[in-house]
């Protein structure tokens, strides 16, 4: 816990965050091709953000959750892989060399680090950030381009956007 406590907490150097509310977060998935659009798909229904504007559509719902992948109107007819409660997993590193790590010393309550260029949070605490400190995160990491992250509860959804 000790070297959890040296981590600074909030957003990384040279990103920004919104944070979307989102009523019953069931999966999460970027695009590998509009490698800037998260399909969030909750109990509300399913929707497509835009992470470089921060705009939200509405869509038809269209997921699977035997294959883990969802397919929005605004996407065209790309098949998306998702995260969420039936399973998936999001990338945990980008092509910068950053990563994100999740660390559960007290769970249920749970913390995820961004390392940037391939730091080790284990060896240099102090140059990650802990960008999520709380109970239950659904699905996170990064888009395919990696200037984009995504951490959802059931309640809301974080985007971080690296700064142009």
């Amino acid at each position: 816990m000790d070297l959890l406590d040296k981590i600074p907490r909030g957003v990384p150097a040279g990103w920004e965050k919104e944070t979307f509310a989102v009523g019953g977060l069931m999966y999460l998935g970027f695009s590998n091709l509009q490698t800037e659009k998260l399909v969030v798909i909750s109990s509300q229904g399913q929707s497509v953000i835009d992470c470089r504007t921060w705009e939200k559509v509405w869509c038809t719902e269209c997921y699977d959750e035997q294959d883990l992948t969802a397919r929005a109107g605004p996407l065209g007819n790309e098949a998306i892989p998702i995260a969420g409660e039936g399973g998936g997993g999001l990338r945990r590193s980008n092509p910068s060399g950053d990563g994100l790590d999740m660390a559960a010393p007290f769970w249920p309550k749970e913390q995820i680090v961004f390392m940037p260029r391939s730091v080790s949070w284990y060896q240099h605490p102090e140059a990650c950030t802990m960008i999520f400190d709380d109970y239950a995160p659904l699905a996170f990491g990064f888009s395919r381009c990696g200037r984009y992250i995504a951490v959802g509860t059931s309640s809301e959804v974080d985007i971080f956007r690296r700064g142009e």
